[in-house]
């Protein structure tokens, strides 16, 4: 194995101007050693030739495999992962992307922290009203933190080596693309990995760039609409699920095991204390005393829709003041109550009921 190296599969189809941005980035703001591995899909236009005078120009370490037709997202990736064969690291890439300061060398960092990180994405997130490199430097306090993640976004899907050996490349089952990171995901995760995202590092990503360039809305639609059931029959609609915890000390393993479980989870208590899990599938809604109880309802009450959705469709809670006072507007919540005193029969029952909605409801899609 190379080890301390990178390869960057990077699949293109057209839209010079974005391709340019994205290696011109890569190379002013990458320090670590990596290769550029392009999949050039003749989508026309001048992209052919400009990627052949980065190839020339010395500037990086790149390889260059020129396609006769657009093969698509997930065949472009696993044409440069038969390339990428012995790199500690791979990266797989969208050419709508720009890179910042540092990236690469903070992704590589957290991985050398923990050796059960198998995948990881950089912050995907940033404010409209501030500017890339201010956000990207703001970001660095955060050197070494991770959160769990669902899923990895594939616009910059960081894989260790092992995993890759392991699972080897995209399930085609999702061709040409779409919902395939999210299944890849969720392998690692069943596989043992943790699937991160490094809180320090950035990369922009201006969403869909590349794909409504050669593929018509609608059909971009109809292809996700496909593969969403494909990825739903095999691992379930999320549940969505509310914990109204007073014993948030002894909350860490069930909110884990929901959250690693791909639910979308609801933490209500008061501010004193912090919960012992974080995750991006968590949300934590800290309340102050007094009122504590009704405005935990009120937050409940406001969010209605379907169970598997938008809505809650259950509530989970240690707390007897809350409970009593819920029980009394059971008509009126479209979700179940549980109610436990002790934290390790609530997440007996937690566990048990959520899973068994999700098999109940995988079996109707």
């Amino acid at each position: 194995m190379n080890a301390g190296r990178c390869d960057i599969i990077l699949p293109t189809c057209g839209h010079g101007g974005l391709v340019r941005g994205c290696i011109e980035s890569l190379i002013k703001h990458t320090k670590y050693p990596c290769r550029l591995i392009v999949i050039d899909n003749s989508c026309g236009g001048d992209i052919s030739g400009l990627l052949e005078k980065y190839s020339r120009s010395g500037k990086l370490d790149m390889v260059l495999l020129k396609q006769k037709e657009n093969i698509g997202w997930i065949r472009s990736i696993n044409a440069g992962l038969d390339i990428s064969k012995d790199s500690e690291y791979v990266c797989l890439q969208n050419d709508d992307t720009i890179f910042t300061e540092g990236w690469l060398e903070e992704l590589v960092r957290v991985f050398e922290d923990d050796r059960k990180i198998g995948l990881a994405n950089p912050e995907w997130h940033r404010p409209e009203d501030v500017d890339i490199d201010t956000f990207a430097a703001e970001l660095k306090r955060f050197s070494g933190q991770v959160i769990d993640t669902d899923w990895c976004r594939g616009h910059c899907f960081f894989i260790r080596r092992e995993v890759i050996s392991k699972l080897g490349g995209l399930d085609t089952a999702y061709l040409p693309g779409y919902y395939d990171d999210r299944d890849y995901s969720l392998k690692a995760i069943a596989a043992g990995y943790r699937c991160v995202k490094a809180k320090a590092a950035f990369v922009e990503h201006l969403r869909n760039s590349t794909i409504m360039n050669v593929m018509e809305k609608e059909k971009v639609r109809d292809l996700m609409d496909r593969n969403g059931r494909t990825f739903y029959r095999r691992w379930g609609h999320p549940v969505r699920v509310a914990f109204v915890l007073r014993n948030k000390k002894g909350s860490g393993p069930i909110l884990k095991e929901m959250c690693m479980d791909q639910n979308k989870v609801i933490v209500i208590t008061d501010n004193a204390g912090e919960v012992p899990y974080e995750h991006t599938n968590m949300k934590v809604m800290a309340l102050r005393r007094p009122f504590f109880n009704w405005k935990a309802l009120f937050s409940i009450l406001a969010r209605p829709g379907k169970r598997q959705h938008k809505g809650v469709g259950f509530v989970f809670t240690d707390d007897p003041s809350f409970h009593a006072l819920i029980a009394k507007f059971r008509g009126l919540i479209p979700a179940d109550i549980v109610f436990e005193t002790d934290m390790n029969r609530l997440s007996e029952k937690a566990a048990r009921i959520v899973k068994n909605a999700k098999e109940a409801a995988r079996g109707s899609i």
